[in-house]
């Protein structure tokens, strides 16, 4: 049973609740310093209490209609839903407003920071919270350079009438330095996980927060053209191995045995004693706080499914190739959807329900999941390829709002493939013994990845550059992470890091139908909604096309270098004219 559940209590500090600072007078925070200067530990917590819900997203909001960290990826091309997705599509036109251009965090967070040392309270516990703050803020400020770029940098309080609330952006360079500088403090202020608990931050939270950004913006300026990528690359590898010291404590979770470890994993009521997760949201019904992702999974109600391309990346179990390489029947030559399914890396029958009764069909029973709603199944997907990952079948109800699942925002897994991919980016020892074949060793997959891997054609295509000395070992390890981290919202920022937007342009396909198998099949598949692709996907067979012919405009249209960045909200430019110029593709 869960013994807390972080409860967001609303504090006279958030009743600045505009829809951004630049467009309307912000409310000022009621006695301020007063009331810092009247704190208690619990006042400093409720207020850091405050910034949870909206930056530790995990499983979606308490009591909400949410799959959590599965919608991530539905901006990708790992998971399409029923209905197509603008982003990954590049469909999205120019927003006049957009909620992820807001100030209230920024501006909670610098106001904490100016008031919090009059507290009467001890140094330690003024600093721990003050690191909780300064983690909020290094995080709202790295979602907003992923989406926008450049953009505004405050280190204080703003109110109206200051000056700065009409400065010009900043660029990315600076606020990626002022983060790590926030990120830093934060981590020599934060206790370690065994004082916080598994729920709050903490510094190995903030030391993971740190390794992300590092990779992600190492990677971005390498591929993109922006210098400093070398130091990121250096302080992302740092930061991982840093917590894989022995010290942190931390180890792949095992779970009761290979063939169930990966999908035990995120389907934990409590995380509190799990050596893997770094970070996590809570989850209580009793608490007024469940989520719904199972029911969501399992009800099918807005279909979901893996795409084809991510199940492909799942190597053979027999050979360690490739499936388009290994010459398995059922893998390079299609027979069924099972034939598929079974001999891959352990982690696909733990992540894509199998229609194969037994330990791995999980929702689906031994059935086939039923295609959108053209058959009744118990399960509907989008694609053909039914989710497992995050499905609890203990606590699965047709009733919403039932989910005790806790969720894993950060995990050891992630760290171990930060230190890979930026070992082998910058020519540095990628310790693939303690990274990518840790990883396979949990699951009982027996082929590892050497130094030199052999070249894959699929790999190749998918990310045609790489920067590094060792282009297939790096390829390799970023298969690893699609394979490890899918579903967990990471993809799409990914292939923009990458610089591999043109991805989302490929066709969007599902299962390869069993026509000749399953009547069922033969009369679905050939209704007018449906198209079988006349493309041959070197299996000799086609796969199901689930857009084109049902989904109005349904062809994706990324253009570099537009979509690699969302457009500044063409209303704050209208208030703030010194926010141009806009981003490029946007103008």
């Amino acid at each position: 049973m869960k013994k807390s559940i972080i409860t967001f209590c609303g504090l006279l500090f958030f009743a600045a609740q505009s829809c951004d600072v630049l467009d309307k007078e912000p409310i000022e925070f009621v006695s301020t310093e007063e009331t810092f200067a009247n704190a208690n530990e619990e006042t400093l917590q409720s207020y850091c209490n405050n910034l949870y819900p909206d930056l530790i997203s995990g499983h979606g909001p308490f009591n909400g209609y949410s799959f959590g960290m599965l919608e991530g990826d539905f901006q990708s091309d790992n998971i399409l839903p029923w209905d197509a997705n603008t982003v990954a599509f590049s469909q999205h036109t120019i927003s006049t407003k957009d909620d992820n251009w807001k100030w209230e965090i920024v501006r909670a967070c610098n106001a904490f920071m100016e008031y919090y040392e009059l507290a009467p309270v001890s140094e330690s516990v003024k600093q721990r919270y003050a690191g909780e703050i300064l983690f909020f803020k290094s995080m709202d400020y790295f979602n907003k350079v992923r989406r926008f770029g450049d953009v505004p940098w405050y280190d204080k309080m703003m109110v109206p009438g200051d000056e700065g609330l009409y400065k010009g952006r900043d660029s990315r360079t600076v606020v990626i330095a002022n983060i790590l500088e926030d990120l830093n403090q934060a981590i020599a202020w934060l206790p370690t996980k065994t004082t916080t608990g598994v729920s709050r931050i903490s510094k190995d939270a903030a030391l993971a927060l740190k390794a992300r950004i590092c990779l992600f913006e190492g990677t971005f300026r390498r591929y993109h053209g922006i210098e400093g990528d070398t130091e990121l690359l250096q302080a992302a590898y740092d930061a991982a191995g840093e917590l894989m010291k022995p010290e942190y404590g931390y180890s792949l979770f095992k779970g009761s045995k290979p063939s169930q470890a990966y999908h035990e994993l995120f389907i934990q009521e409590d995380y509190n004693g799990n050596t893997e997760v770094i970070l996590s949201r809570e989850y209580d019904p009793a608490l007024g706080g469940a989520n719904n992702v199972s029911r969501m999974i399992g009800v099918g109600e807005t279909p979901i499914g893996f795409s084809r391309d991510a199940v492909e990346d799942y190597l053979c179990a027999t050979t360690g190739k490739p499936i388009t390489l290994c010459g398995c029947e059922g893998h390079t030559q299609h027979t069924t959807l099972i034939a598929e399914l079974n001999n891959r890396d352990p982690r696909l029958l733990q992540t894509v329900a199998s229609p194969e009764a037994g330990e791995h069909t999980y929702q689906l029973e031994g059935k086939r999941a039923g295609i959108g709603n053209l058959l009744s199944e118990l399960y509907r997907s989008s694609t053909g390829y039914a989710v497992a990952k995050f499905f609890n079948s203990a606590e699965y109800s047709t009733v919403h709002h039932q989910g005790t699942s806790d969720a894993p925002v950060f995990r050891y897994a992630e760290i171990l493939l930060i230190r890979a991919e930026a070992g082998a980016e910058l020519g540095l020892d990628p310790e693939l013994d303690k990274t990518v074949n840790a990883l396979r060793d949990r699951v009982g997959f027996s082929h590892h990845l050497t130094a030199n891997p052999e070249q894959d054609p699929k790999l190749v295509a998918e990310y045609p550059t790489i920067k590094g000395s060792n282009a297939n070992l790096i390829r390799e390890i970023r298969r690893e992470r699609r394979v490890e981290l899918m579903g967990e919202g990471l993809r799409y920022s990914d292939l923009m890091r990458w610089h591999c937007g043109l991805r989302l342009n490929e066709p969007k396909l599902g299962i390869i139908p069993d026509i000749t198998k399953s009547a069922d099949d033969a009369t679905a598949y050939t209704q007018e909604e449906y198209g079988i692709l006349s493309k041959d996907l070197g299996f000799q067979n086609k796969a199901l096309d689930i857009y084109t012919k049902r989904v109005t405009n349904p062809k994706a249209n990324f253009i570099e270098p537009k979509n690699y960045l969302f457009n500044v909200p063409t209303n704050q430019i209208g208030l703030n004219p010194n926010l141009l110029p806009q981003n490029p593709g946007w103008e």
